[in-house]
């Protein structure tokens, strides 16, 4: 971390590794106005002074306005505080294009370190004393700190690393040389920007009134609160005082409630068991206790008596910990204490190790909040056997609404979202809920307790977060949720990890983009699993558990140094506990990028007996290239801005494989083989002597299993072996007849009795993030689906199945799994969804027929397809039941059109559902049912003239109940029902209205309905839940509402004013997203075919040019054309321009989203540095009798002075620009004198402005007389740049050109030159002696007289007779009376602007004399006039 004093004002030597000064301890106190929304606070630190020269002291503090600094009791007269937040504004004549201005404002604000804003420097009077300059102590403490010296971070594989400072935070065995300085800092923050949130404090909210902290480890997020040294690596002890009101009704703010309307926070935006005609609550909610829930021990409680309003609530943080990790919740909570559902057997296990953990929600939640958190007592005993002490007294945490994020880690507290919670009822998130709690109690470990040394580490604490998380769910849930959800996750990371950064290096971005974040937490805890694996087979021990525990143990002895975690150490300790090597694995799935592609051969030998196998690694030439899409696109093309650089995809990973080979009497074989090339050929010997059962001899043997007659005798006799498997269902030859199964063909069968083992498994133990593609048949992978109990290998046959070729023995092996409820549900699941492959016509459908039988079987009475009753109890027959009618959406026939018997089969589930005797909620039911049946649907067809469809082959359309028009209408009808009925009776968080949202969306973007943008707006307004508020968000901009002119500003506003956190988070998320949209061209609806279809056939024109489309399409699929088709379709829209600007010049937004505007700026439009000057024009109040008694008082502007006549030359019409006829001014001598000119009330000058013209309702006259002026208007330009000659423009005019100008007219001369000049002119061009008016602007000599006329220095002609005559010069573009008849200093309306003004910012300064101020120059033109 930075020093915290600055040696440029500090005498003697200071550098950052010898900081002159170190925080021991911190008191804060918070008086929070939930009125006003504003805090009032204050801080005390106590800071260990380490060098007797220290006379300043720095500090971070943001957003907030000092009142009072003192030292000791002293006053401080030198504070000087910038406050960063007060710099984000710019001008207001700024716009879009002006977007790098304020991002140089907001860029040091997102560096690490942070800089410092307060400086503070120490009063005259106080001294840095010693505290004892003979003991043994402040010996050390000055020999420690002379032989500081910075500490490197060999963190790349190389060694080579960047060398951070030593930190600034005082280590607890150090003795303290000099006496603690005691300074005190008074401060209030009015306009809360980021770090803190107030909820249901605005007018018309009907929520519960609360406030949370939203730390995060991002730099400079804890001083936005208090000032301190802000940095996740200064560690103090903290003590805490809360001053909040005593009840809801002492908030006293009588806007923030309607009269007689009770709060509510509830799951459905209503509170539940409340009554709408019952005015009692409002008066209940108002005795509703304040609870004050913060990162510490609660001390005391005090009730102040002058404000007997308020109490003060006061809490202790006796563990060192980062400001980052001090939290604050504040609300009606209701405590619950959670560890009354511990196990007496854990509790008596645990004895004193036992840790309290308590729940606070709002009024009404407690029985959710019991049901989703009754399993974190078995969590954190769990996690305290495994990985060590808990430090802290509790853990706690806090349920509050619109928190952007899930969960927010502290010490000892976690402020989670309100969404997380769900009742008894409700079963699905039941995985995911319980994972996010479960991490944000691991992060005590690492993320609070341990913490990354560089942002480049943060893969390691985050990595042991989640594998810590993992390992409880293993517990919690079983070993085939946790292996089959770890699979899932190495397929995710396949897909993803193409053309991406490292796992180190995603941390060097800082902040790190979210969606790098997400990355990080899914790919490293599969990595730290692999490495588990790999280390428990080199020392046969649980190493990385014994390394994690060693971790979390040295941090809380102190000798890991503030808890700092590098990835140089983490490899240092797990090689010293393995004893081993490790860094061929860190360089490849570290500090690599990608994953290897295998492509296994196998043969047997029988001659040798042995299996011949070759593994070669094709991930060089086979892995796909990342094409651009809606969903990645904003994150790759900031990438590409930031010049972020992906490594070329390594040709070779190295590790060792296990292969498991399956002999024929069912003994699996293990061969550890190790990987070091690129094709690495194996002779594995055979060892078993049996042959391999033939498939018929087994189902004999199943049948006679079934009918209870024992075979063995005679099996032995023949020397075979007996195998029972998984899938062995459905074997009768009634079954099979009813079922329609097929079994193994005779030739088959043949070839089944020749191979001489039933499967090989590669890398059966989990070793490699990597797709694996072996040449074995069909029967072999079958046999590893039965026989393999391990449910990797099972989902491994399973893909097999799904992506080989449709056939009816396919499908009757999918329809066996999915009917043995042995299986894993996650295996039935994956074979229902296989089986809509093998709905094909060419199989008459028997895919189709599987699906409906097997629901028939298990969720319809006996022999009808009407279902039952639902039950939810059996969650494994749930999750089944869901499978099923989605895997039947997906089915299509040639035409790519699902079938219409489909269709009714999932309408009348939807028809016939029934959850009355049923104890769990169905909404989660419901909304997949809709979903599946919104699947099906297509867009209607107009009417064919012909009358017959030459594509109908589904014998169930001829009849009338399965008329397609008709079905289409009652699909529509049923979900419009449930949407309706969501309405009126909320499910649980309007999960039903929410997927209504999504399937009207997929509607319109099919074509089977117009887009309407008002069904979505019914669903944006405030008092909607926050979810259904961002689906619809999210849902207007996938149908394009970015490129609607009336609806893009209504968006961005939202993106920048929305009064929640949640909702602009899931904004921005959808915004990125809808930009890629455009930038790929994915947001065009598909349209309605017209008359007859042939399927997929697409007939073109061959005479057609389709080559600049064609064109048009290959570049989207590159980063920069796609960044290119962007800038073409939102540069031209000035909505999108306006609200993008309105959205980054909000009050409300924080720095991360203003940095994320600012990308979105950058990443669309080019810069222009310009300023707009405006100078306001003197009013007077005018007075008008109107006759009858009556007078007008009207305020005016005032006139500009006259100006003296001039001599106007001959009208001159150059012949290429046509004018209108006009007459010939009469000659200035016999002028009558100037009517009184009228103004309009204000103009402007832009100085790289499109326009010059200021309007003007009359033009001043030729014969206006100009008073002598005091002093000249005088530009001062900024420096030109050279011409090709190496001369300045300014020295390339000649003499001729130039003769008779002052100084100053010259420079006037080289501006308008550089403004006005379309294009570039030659030097030469320059020197042919041509005349230039006041202006500079070059005058041709046939339109304004002889070259021997005289100019004066302010560039105007003089007369033949010597006397001057100072009117107005005439513009070169004046072609009207009225354009020639303005004075010198005016244009006229209509004055074209030059093209080369546009693009030329240019810095100006006007300098005035009295007497042109007293005339009126500076206000010409009127309010806004003046450059």
């Amino acid at each position: 971390m930075p020093s915290a004093t600055d040696p440029l004002m500090t005498p003697g030597v200071a550098t950052p590794s010898q900081p002159l000064m170190m925080g021991s301890h911190q008191k804060v106190g918070f008086d929070v106005d939930f009125a006003n929304r504003r805090i009032k606070g204050w801080t005390e630190i106590t800071i260990n002074p380490t060098d007797q020269f220290l006379r300043t002291i720095r500090l971070n503090a943001r957003q907030l306005e000092v009142m009072k600094c003192t030292v000791n009791g002293k006053s401080c007269s030198q504070v000087k505080y910038d406050n960063p937040y007060s710099k984000f504004s710019i001008h207001k004549s700024a716009g879009i294009h002006q977007h790098h201005m304020l991002r140089k404002k907001v860029e040091g604000l997102l560096h690490d370190p942070a800089e410092f804003e307060l400086v503070i420097t120490l009063p005259t009077k106080i001294k840095i004393e010693n505290a004892d300059p003979f003991s043994v102590a402040a010996q050390h403490a000055l020999a420690a700190r002379t032989s500081a010296s910075l500490r490197g971070t060999p963190d790349a594989p190389d060694g080579s690393g960047g060398r951070t400072p030593a930190l600034t935070a005082r280590p607890e065995n150090m003795a303290n040389p000099f006496v603690p300085l005691q300074l005190r800092i008074e401060y209030i923050i009015e306009n809360i920007r980021d770090g803190f949130t107030f909820v249901g404090c605005e007018a018309g909210d009907p929520r519960y009134p609360h406030a949370y902290t939203t730390n995060s480890p991002l730099p400079g997020a804890a001083c936005c609160l208090f000032p301190t040294l802000d940095g996740i690596h200064e560690r103090w002890t903290w003590e805490i005082e809360v001053t909040v009101p005593r009840t809801i009704g002492d908030i006293d703010n009588p806007k923030t409630r309607k009269e007689g309307s009770p709060m509510t926070n509830g799951v459905n935006g209503n509170r539940e068991g409340s009554d709408d005609s019952d005015n009692s609550g409002a008066d209940e909610d108002r005795d509703l206790d304040m609870v004050v829930v913060c990162s510490g021990d609660a001390v005391d409680e005090e009730f102040p008596l002058m404000e007997p309003s308020k109490k003060i609530v006061k809490f202790m943080q006796p563990q060192p910990v980062a400001p980052q990790h001090i939290s604050i919740a504040i609300g009606p909570f209701e405590e619950v204490n959670l560890s009354e559902f511990r196990d007496q057997e854990n509790e008596d296990a645990m004895a004193a190790m036992a840790v309290d953990v308590m729940g606070y929600c709002l009024p009404g939640r407690d029985a959710d909040l019991k049901n989703t958190c009754v399993f974190m007592p078995k969590a954190i005993d769990y996690i305290v056997k495994e990985f060590g002490q808990y430090v802290y007294t509790n853990f706690k945490l806090c349920f509050v609404d619109d928190l952007a994020s899930d969960t927010v880690e502290s010490a000892s507290l976690a402020i989670c979202s309100n969404s997380l919670l769900f009742p008894e009822m409700i079963v699905d998130p039941l995985w995911d809920v319980t994972k996010k709690l479960t991490y944000s109690l691991t992060a005590q470990w690492a993320g609070v307790g341990v913490v990354p040394k560089d942002w480049s580490d943060i893969w390691v604490i985050i990595g042991m977060a989640y594998w810590m998380t993992g390992c409880f769910m293993k517990t919690l849930m079983g070993n085939n949720e946790y292996r089959f959800r770890l699979k899932k996750d190495a397929e995710r990371i396949t897909e993803l990890d193409i053309g991406r950064p490292s796992l180190y290096a995603q941390g060097f971005q800082v902040p790190i983009d979210p969606a790098s974040l997400d990355f990080i937490k899914l790919k490293a805890p599969v990595v730290l699993t692999i490495l588990e694996k790999r280390l428990w087979k080199l020392s046969s021990s649980m190493v990385l558990h014994r390394v994690v525990r060693k971790t979390f143990l040295s941090a809380v002895a102190g000798e890991l140094k503030n808890g700092l975690m590098s990835t140089a150490h983490f490899i240092r300790l797990c090689e010293k506990n393995s004893h081993n090597k490790l860094d061929p694995f860190f360089q490849q799935w570290v500090f690599g990028a990608g994953y290897p592609r295998f492509e296994v051969s196998q043969r047997f030998n029988k001659k040798r007996m042995i299996v011949e196998m070759g593994i070669r690694q094709v991930q060089a030439t086979h892995t796909p290239v990342r094409k651009v899409n809606e969903d990645e696109f904003l994150k790759d093309a900031l990438d590409r801005e930031r010049h972020v650089v992906v490594g070329p995809t390594q040709p070779v990973f190295t590790g060792p494989m296990t292969i498991r080979i399956h002999e024929a009497d069912g003994t699996p074989y293990e061969h550890v083989v190790d990987l070091k090339e690129g094709y690495t050929k194996l002779d594995i010997p055979y060892n078993t002597k049996y042959k391999r059962l033939k498939r018929s001899r087994r189902q004999k043997e199943r049948a006679a299993a079934g009918a209870g007659v024992d075979i063995s005798i005679d099996a032995q006799q023949n020397d075979d072996v007996l195998l029972y498997c998984l899938g062995d269902v459905l074997q009768s030859e009634e079954e099979v007849d009813d079922w329609r199964l097929v079994d193994w063909s005779r030739e088959d069968e043949e070839r089944m009795a020749q191979e001489s083992f039933e499967w090989i498994r590669m890398d059966a133990d989990f070793e490699w993030i990597c797709t694996l593609n072996i040449n074995q048949p069909d029967y072999m992978f079958l046999s590893q689906l039965q026989q393999d109990r391990d449910v990797i290998a099972q989902y491994d046959s399973i893909k097999h199945f799904a992506h080989a070729t449709e056939s009816a023995l396919i499908s009757s092996i999918l329809v066996r799994t999915l009917m043995d409820r042995r299986y894993y549900y996650g295996i039935r699941v994956e074979a229902a969804m296989a089986l809509a492959r093998c709905a094909t016509a060419e199989l008459d459908w028997v895919g189709q027929f599987h699906l409906r039988k097997a629901f028939q079987e298990f969720f319809c009475y006996s022999g009808s397809q009407i279902p039952k009753s639902n039950d939810f109890s059996d969650l494994t027959a749930y999750y089944v039941q869901n499978a099923i009618p989605k895997a039947m959406s997906q089915i299509r026939n040639i035409s790519g059109v699902c079938p219409g018997h489909v269709q009714k089969w999932i309408l009348d589930v939807l028809r016939y559902n029934d959850n009355s005797n049923n104890s769990y909620d169905d909404c989660y039911y419901i909304a997949n049912l809709m979903k599946s049946l919104a699947n099906t649907l297509s867009p209607q067809q107009k009417s064919n003239p012909f009358g017959f469809d030459l594509m109908e082959e589904d014998e169930y359309e001829e009849d009338d109940e399965y008329n397609e028009k008709k079905l289409h209408a009652m699909a529509l009808d049923e979900i419009e029902r449930y949407q309706r009925m969501d309405r009126w009776q909320p499910t649980y968080r309007n999960i039903v209205s929410e997927a209504a949202l999504e399937i009207q969306k997929d509607l319109m973007l099919r074509g089977i309905k117009n887009i309407d943008y008002q069904f979505f707006l019914a669903y944006v307004r405030e008092n909607t839940l926050d979810t259904l508020r961002s689906k619809a968000f999210e849902c207007m901009i996938d149908l394009g509402g970015l490129k609607v002119r009336q609806l893009v500003g209504y968006l961005l506003f939202m993106l920048g004013h929305d009064p929640s956190p949640f909702v602009r988070r899931r904004l921005q998320v959808a915004f990125g997203k809808g930009l890629g949209m455009i930038a790929v061209g994915s947001q065009k609806p598909k349209e309605v075919p017209n008359g007859m279809s042939f399927g997929d056939m697409i007939i073109e024109d061959a005479s057609a040019d389709n080559s600049a489309a064609r064109k048009d399409e290959l570049a989207k699929e590159t980063i920069a054309g796609a960044v290119d088709a962007l800038k073409k379709e939102v540069n031209s829209d000035s909505s999108f321009k306006k609200g993008l600007w309105k959205a980054v010049t909000s009050p409300e937004i924080g720095i991360l989203e203003l940095r994320f505007l600012l990308d979105i700026a950058s990443l669309l439009y080019v810069t222009k540095t310009s300023l707009v000057v405006v100078m306001k024009q003197k009013k007077h109040l005018k007075c008008k009798h109107l006759g009858g008694g009556k007078l007008q008082f009207k305020w005016e502007f005032n006139p500009l002075p006259t100006t003296r006549s001039a001599v106007v030359p001959p009208i001159y019409t150059p012949a290429s620009t046509p004018t209108p006829s006009a007459t010939p001014a009469p000659t200035p001598a016999h002028h009558p004198p100037p009517p009184p000119i009228s103004r309009t009330p204000s103009a402007s000058i832009t100085l790289n402005s499109r326009e010059r013209s200021i309007p003007r309702e009359t033009p001043l006259p030729t014969a206006a007389r100009e008073p002598p002026r005091s002093m000249p208007i005088k530009l001062i330009t900024n420096p030109r740049g050279k011409l090709p000659n190496g001369t300045t423009k300014k020295s390339s005019l000649g003499s001729s050109a130039t003769s008779g100008f002052s100084k100053e007219g010259k420079e006037k001369l080289s501006d308008k030159l550089d403004r006005y000049s379309d294009e570039p002119k030659r030097v030469g061009d320059l020197n042919k002696g041509d005349k230039y008016d006041k202006y500079g602007d070059r005058m041709p000599v046939d339109k304004y007289g002889d070259r021997s006329d005289k100019y004066d220095k302010y560039g105007e002609r003089t007369i033949s007779t010597g006397a001057t005559k100072r009117g107005p010069s005439i513009p070169p573009h004046a072609t009207t009376p009225a354009d020639r008849a303005a004075p010198a200093g005016h244009s006229t309306p209509g004055t074209p602007t030059p093209q080369g003004q546009q693009d030329r910012p240019r810095k100006i300064i006007l300098k005035l004399g009295k007497h042109a101020m007293q005339n009126g120059l500076a206000g010409a033109g009127g309010k806004d006039a003046g450059r």
